[in-house]
């Protein structure tokens, strides 16, 4: 039970550090292709943090392949108008907030009392969305069971 509480936490933990990852302002183009190798993947414009709803979509993907009963399938099914549209509706907050702070970090002039009032906009709605992403993580892991939550987990890292 303890090494679940450990894995359940270790989730929760990266979940928070993923959406509580600073806006920093987006490099002009020129820049971007004019550095680095070429070969490279481009990283997430701009600092966006992942959307943690396609996560959880994976997870209910992954589910579905589960041999489920119906009670538990019924479960899952509220998953997404419980968590994944109102998570959703936050990132696209969150994209706006993190494109408001680039704008104004990008004027030599800008009020400072603004961004920080932006910036803290951008922090609460990180708060959000990881708190919701918890939440539905826990959602899925009560509807289906601990042991096919590991076997949905362990499937993440599979194309």
């Amino acid at each position: 039970m303890s090494g679940l509480i450990t894995c359940f936490l270790i989730i929760a933990s990266l979940i928070s550090c993923l959406y509580a990852y600073p806006a920093r302002p987006q490099q002009d183009e020129a820049f971007q292709n004019s550095t680095g190798p070429k070969d490279k993947p481009s990283e997430l414009t701009g600092g966006m943090a992942p959307k943690m709803s396609k996560v959880v979509d994976k997870l209910l993907t992954n589910a579905d392949t589960l041999q489920l009963t119906e009670k538990q399938r019924e479960s899952l099914s509220m998953i997404p108008d419980k968590y994944i549209y109102p998570l959703r509706r936050k990132e696209a907050d969150y994209d706006i907030a993190r494109m408001k702070v680039n704008n104004l970090m990008q004027d030599p002039d800008f009020d400072p009392a603004q961004a920080k009032k932006e910036t803290k906009i951008l922090e609460e709605t990180a708060l959000d969305m990881a708190n919701i992403s918890i939440d539905a993580l826990a959602g899925i892991r009560s509807a289906i069971g601990v042991e096919n939550f590991k076997t949905i987990l362990s499937m993440l890292g599979q194309k």
